[in-house]
């Protein structure tokens, strides 16, 4: 069964983050069925953490 049988019109929710291969990926799941997706960050948008607010907290 193809993603597009499982559901007329994906409705996708962030879950979560994870890190494969040394890429790091949000994964974003439907909220109808059971397909996800993986997308890659932007590593040139990457900041280091000691240069955002939270690295003081």
């Amino acid at each position: 069964m193809s993603a597009e049988e499982l559901c007329e019109r994906h409705t996708w929710a962030s879950v979560g983050v994870v890190a494969r291969d040394g890429t790091v990926s949000r994964i974003w799941e439907c909220e109808n069925c059971p397909v996800w997706t993986a997308q890659p960050f932007e590593p040139d948008h990457e900041r280091s953490w000691n240069d955002t607010w939270l690295a003081e907290r």
